[in-house]
């Protein structure tokens, strides 16, 4: 069974079988070879280095685990589904209104880049504020940390 969750595209849960020899074996295999527990995983690579006894509590608690330590973070950064397929929509309609009417596409993108700043600024102080590290602010904007430091500064205090 594979766990997933709709806002972190390219990770995809699942518990994996323990072999004997310490390696995870792919779920097919596992049903054909003798294995010791089960250890969670996700697609992406991530593996918890924790192991559980191979019972169905511990591929429970395996499964679990997943939920618990490898999806927060990933979830903190990650924008809602609902508001990228949104976001998209009105690139698209943007892009189509440019092309009808130039003038109107002005004047909507310059109100959008009005509020866009400030909103900007609030989301990295609100990260600042909540602990997040200047690399992870320009991560999260695709930047490096010293252009993310340099641009918002002055706008943060810490």
């Amino acid at each position: 069974m594979t766990l997933s969750i709709a806002d972190l595209p390219g990770h995809e849960g699942f518990v994996a079988p323990v072999l004997p020899d310490g390696e995870l074996a792919s779920s097919s295999s596992a049903f054909t070879r003798t294995f010791v527990g089960y250890q969670a995983a996700c697609s992406c690579g991530w593996t918890d280095r924790r192991r559980y006894p191979a019972t169905p509590e511990g591929a429970k608690e395996a499964e679990y685990r997943w939920w618990s330590r490898h999806t927060p973070p990933l979830l903190a950064a990650a924008p809602p589904s609902w508001l990228v397929t949104k976001s998209n929509l009105l690139c698209e309609q943007v892009v189509k209104l440019a092309a009808d009417r130039p003038l109107a596409a002005l004047t909507l993108l310059s109100q959008v880049e009005s509020w866009q700043r400030t909103l900007l600024d609030q989301a990295v102080a609100g990260a600042r504020d909540n602990g997040a590290s200047w690399a992870e602010i320009g991560e999260a904007m695709g930047i490096s940390k010293q252009a993310a430091h340099e641009r918002f500064r002055a706008q943060v205090s810490q």
